[in-house]
């Protein structure tokens, strides 16, 4: 059954998987102590800075999103997307710039800063997901992509929920799925002190698109209540 079937794993680029291996086999090796910490931090920002001055061309295409987003809402919320996209544009791999399905998973994790007072961005939010995702399986798929898609879904709906949804169960739904989710991702990097090439089921991504769907019609109804 299709639905029983598992997404290919995240190809990301050689080099970058070789950095995340040793800096969490180090951090792991020193007990996860706070020496060991500051270094693995501090070695982070290295490489993100190197990883700048080699695709100056995606960094000014992020901080221009990001600062147009924060001029026009919320600082805070474009400020930290900013930050988890600025420290991980090695995920790009041999691109230059963003490409046209990055820009659109960005659109739809900062439409929370856009139009925090629109329900209608959960349309938006469906409309740009099915976008980025057809132009990336014609032959624009990156890491960056991979990673930056759920994140973005997480955000946005967790924050549509909290924003918009009365029922208690349902508000906190997605919140808890995309808690438990990343905090398992990163208890197994963690704990195996490197990269791992976790399960995606696809099951998985049906289920979120139909709860997606879900908190859209309710939140549309609801405007019209």
């Amino acid at each position: 059954m299709p639905w029983l079937a598992t997404r290919k794993a995240i190809v990301r680029p050689d080099a970058g998987r070789q950095f995340v291996d040793d800096v969490l086999g180090e951090l792991a090796a020193h007990r996860f102590g706070p020496l060991a910490w500051v270094r693995f931090f501090g070695r982070s920002l290295v490489r993100s800075a190197g990883q700048i001055r080699i695709r100056p061309a995606a960094a000014i295409e992020v901080t221009a999103l990001h600062l147009l987003a924060g001029a026009g809402g919320s600082r805070r919320w474009a400020l930290a997307s900013w930050w988890l996209c600025i420290t991980h544009l090695g995920l790009l791999g041999e691109r230059s710039s963003l490409g046209w399905p990055n820009r659109l998973t960005l659109l739809r994790a900062l439409l929370p800063a856009l139009r925090p007072d629109s329900r209608w961005t959960s349309l938006v939010a469906l409309a740009t997901d099915l976008a980025d995702g057809r132009i990336a399986r014609q032959g624009s798929e990156s890491a960056f992509g991979a990673f930056a898609d759920p994140i973005a879904d997480g955000a946005f709906w967790c924050w549509l929920a909290l924003r918009w949804e009365s029922n208690r169960w349902l508000r906190w739904a997605p919140i808890t799925l995309f808690a438990v989710s990343a905090a398992g991702i990163s208890a197994a990097y963690f704990g195996r002190g490197r990269a791992i090439d976790y399960p995606r089921p696809i099951a998985v991504r049906y289920a979120s698109a139909a709860a997606q769907i879900l908190l859209t019609l309710r939140t549309l109804r609801s405007a019209g209540s």
